[in-house]
């Protein structure tokens, strides 16, 4: 009869432990299999830092990082993220090829305009006037247009 009685308490011991074991895992550490997994259902896209930001269209693009000393008093640094939304493919593909001549450039002629010119809305778009006559002047490449994606002005 004892060890009938010492049979069902040694169940109950291995029960209650198996329980608190079960509880602590789910809730303390987070880790249950009953949890669903989201990326069975379709594609997992990571961003990382090489994803590109060109847009959608096969004319645009993108040319990020622009950060530079400006001259004037009241801002001294400009950052700037764009898009250039070129006339032809043909341009595109000659525009990525010598991408860093091109950003040389963009960076040499802000570095020569003042903070100030660029604080109005009539300011960003004559700069965005002079890139585009710039580009084509040095380059031939052309742009249709330019999108601003980011653009900070700091003291």
């Amino acid at each position: 009869m004892d060890s009938i009685k010492a049979l069902k308490i040694s169940a109950l011991v291995v029960v209650l432990v198996a329980l608190v074991y079960l509880i602590v895992k789910i809730f303390i550490y987070g880790d249950s299999s009953t949890k669903v997994n989201y990326q069975k259902f379709g594609n997992s896209v990571v961003r990382d830092a090489k994803t590109s930001t060109e847009g959608t269209d096969p004319r645009d693009v993108a040319v990020d990082g622009i950060l530079i000393n400006i001259g004037g008093n009241q801002y001294q640094y400009m950052k700037s993220d764009m898009t250039f939304k070129m006339k032809n493919r043909s341009d595109k593909k000659a525009i990525e090829k010598n991408i860093r001549a091109v950003r040389d450039l963009i960076l040499r002629y802000t570095s020569s305009i003042k903070g100030g010119d660029l604080e109005t809305q009539s300011g960003k778009e004559e700069y965005k006037k002079a890139l585009i006559d710039l580009i084509y002047n040095n380059f031939g490449y052309e742009v249709q247009a330019i999108y601003f994606r980011n653009f900070v002005l700091a003291q």
